[in-house]
């Protein structure tokens, strides 16, 4: 073992092993087995194994490992396959084998897959009595849902030793597989264990009482509306901790059950759990949520007084973003935008430094904030939540233009505060909405979709992050900003550009084609769209409807429907003929639109 651990050390550190702790070298035993494994598939050289004697094996496997270790790891898979495979009765020590797997991993990544942990550590040769307990979560950790119920079935028939954190490692598994039943008879074999260090009330229990907790749902059980999965962990003597309420609360707010959060948070009052920041976090999001303005007023009163939430940066970024929704996000006409713009700027003051927006060119160089202001680096929430207000609050096309210019830069420059943000699509998508509102902004609006197609392939600068490409809400706005305008040709290359980058369109992209083609009274284009959108699965919603409003002749519309529909039907008959007579059948979709649009065309 400590041979193996120090050349792991001191591949990972780029240095030679130290002589002494790996002091072993190839005899020509060894040697006449390496060319056997070299010049041999796999299947052959098993049979070479196969016939060493019980004691060979074993000096073999030692020596054989450590060197491929070290020198040809991309042989090691294959003398591994070979060297545990079931049938055999003498295999290598379990843990020895996890050891050279894990190895493979860190260094060598690409030569492991789930095969060869599934055959090397298959559980019908795990050990029964003191069997290590490593090798088996690394089998549970990297195996499918197949192999870890296999897994769990093989150990318990054949009565495995396992340990409280492996029986955690199968609840993790099977909470993941959405299999509760599960997840609670793992949990019930840690109970019956009665592990001083894992009892229910431990920390490691809880935690994975929280994760289960994340798939509970409320039920009408004959006695009322209740959750399904947290009485259940009651029964087995989990005492619900102020973590797992948490998640609780948070999934019935989540679900729209006010009242079952607010008897949540009443059980956490009455019982001297005091809220945490993760409390009020899922209070303030579902209050920002709802839009009730009464019930943020009250929480943000009782965050003041309370000095470790308010200077909670989660916290703090929740409030931000609570005050943009509440006026910056649909101003008023009887607001002053400028007014909400330095609204919004005095609370980012007390949280956080203002350098990021004088680099972005938001506030003037000059600006001073006030005295006691936050020093913090803004979170990359805060810093889009400031460049949006900024952009709904200031508009003008030069402003807009200047920002994103700057914040471009700044991008590329690899800005620690700002950079990130380039890591999803939420800011590039802001400065297209205020781009849509002049006629000139078509144009930088463009070339946006542009800079993020040609940065998604690259790392962000001075990080890890990756550039986020255009989302599907990315290029529906663009598409919006065409038809808004009346661009009816850039319009089509939008289009034609998203089909080319295979885009999947959501239902925002389907209802503004619809209120394009509507605009345009383009019945056959609207019924052509109306009937894709339905083909992929989505259905006519209340914006669809509105925007057939605009159809001067609706009927109109529903008389080209039901042409394409009588024209697919002869389409697909006259297919169906000419294929079963060995001839190719025609494109439905191509000729039927194609001879629909002539038909229009001459009414």
């Amino acid at each position: 073992m400590a041979a193996r651990d120090e050349i792991g050390e001191a591949l990972a550190s780029g240095r030679e092993p130290q002589r002494h702790l790996v002091n072993f070298d190839l005899r020509r035993e060894d040697q006449f087995l390496l060319d056997k494994l070299k010049a041999q598939t796999e299947n052959a050289f098993r049979g070479t194994w196969r016939a060493l004697r019980r004691n060979q094996k074993m000096e073999h496997w030692y020596r054989l490992s450590l060197w491929l270790l070290q020198h040809n790891p991309s042989l090691l898979p294959k003398f591994l396959l070979a060297t545990t495979y079931r049938e055999l009765q003498q295999r290598p020590p379990f843990l020895m084998v996890a050891k050279c797997i894990t190895h493979l991993n860190r260094f060598s990544p690409g030569l492991v897959d789930s095969s060869l942990i599934t055959a090397c550590l298959d559980p019908s040769t795990w050990p029964v009595i003191r069997a290590p307990q490593s090798p088996i979560r690394l089998y549970l950790n990297t195996t499918d849902r197949e192999h870890v119920y296999y897994a769990w079935h093989v150990q318990r028939k054949k009565r495995t030793h396992v340990s409280p954190p492996t029986l955690l490692c199968f609840m993790k598994r099977f909470t993941e597989f959405g299999d509760v039943d599960m997840a609670l008879t793992a949990l019930l074999a840690v109970q019956y264990l009665r592990h001083p260090d894992f009892s229910m009330a431990s920390k490691e229990v809880i935690h994975h009482c929280c994760s289960l907790l994340m798939r509970d749902t409320i039920v009408d059980d004959g006695n009322g509306r209740n959750f399904a999965i947290l009485p259940r962990l009651v029964d087995l003597g989990v005492q619900p901790t102020r973590e797992m309420l948490n998640v609780v609360l948070s999934n019935a707010l989540k679900g729209g059950d006010s009242q079952v959060g607010n008897a949540v948070l009443d059980y956490m009052k009455s019982n001297q759990l005091e809220p945490d920041q993760f409390t009020y976090l899922a209070l303030l999001t579902d209050a920002v949520a709802t839009g009730d303005r009464e019930r943020l007023g009250n929480l943000l009163h009782e965050i003041q007084s309370k000095e470790d939430l308010h200077k909670n940066k989660w916290i703090a970024s929740k409030i931000l973003h609570s005050h943009f929704v509440c006026t910056a996000k649909r101003i008023n006409i009887d607001d002053e935008p400028q007014e909400v713009f330095y609204s919004m700027l005095g609370m980012y003051n007390q949280l956080h430094d203002i350098t990021p927006l004088k680099d972005l060119s938001i506030i003037p160089p000059s600006y001073t904030p006030p005295a006691g202001s936050g020093t913090s680096e803004p979170s990359v929430v805060a810093l889009y939540i400031m460049i949006a207000t900024y952009l709904r609050c200031m508009q003008n096309f030069a402003t807009t233009e200047r920002v994103y210019m700057r914040y471009r830069s700044q991008v590329q420059k690899g800005h620690q505060a700002i950079a990130p943000l380039a890591a999803t699509d939420h800011t590039y998508n802001e400065f297209l909405v205020a781009f849509r509102n002049y006629p000139q902004g078509m144009r930088p609006a463009a070339r946006l979709v542009e800079d993020m197609q040609h940065s998604s392939t690259k790392k962000i600068v001075n990080s890890e992050l990756e550039h986020a490409p255009p989302s599907t809400l990315t290029w529906t706005i663009l598409l919006s900003i065409f038809v808004f305008h009346k661009q009816n040709h850039a319009a089509e290359r939008v289009l034609a550009m998203m089909d080319r980058h295979n885009v999947k369109y959501s239902m925002d992209t389907w209802n503004m084609l619809i209120n394009y083609h509507a605009n345009e009274q383009n019945h056959v284009g609207l019924a052509e769209t109306i009937k894709k959108m339905e083909s992929e699965g989505f259905t006519m919603d209340d914006h669809s409807m509105r925007s057939l409003r605009y159809l001067r002749e609706p009927e109109r519309l529903w008389l080209t429907m039901d042409e394409l529909d009588k024209a697919a039907d002869s389409l697909f008959e006259s297919s169906s003929s000419k294929s079963e007579k060995g001839q190719p059948a025609p494109s439905l979709l191509d000729q039927g639109l194609a001879r629909m649009k002539d038909n229009m065309s001459q009414k």
